[in-house]
């Protein structure tokens, strides 16, 4: 797990990372339980849990 910082004031949370060119599948976990996608982001796949994993496209 990572965990993510909140962005000033704006409700907004965020984490930078340096990840490879290619296909990223991820899901946040908010109170270390409870599992959804990223809500900006379209592309997305089934998981094994009954939810949904985003998939974020690197192209550098």
């Amino acid at each position: 797990m990572i965990p993510m910082n909140r962005a000033g004031s704006s409700g907004y949370w965020e984490v930078t990372l340096d990840v490879a060119q290619g296909e990223h599948r991820f899901t946040y976990i908010l109170d270390g339980h409870q599992r959804f996608a990223d809500p900006t982001i379209l592309i997305r796949e089934q998981d094994d849990f009954g939810g949904e994993n985003s998939i974020l496209l690197v192209d550098l």
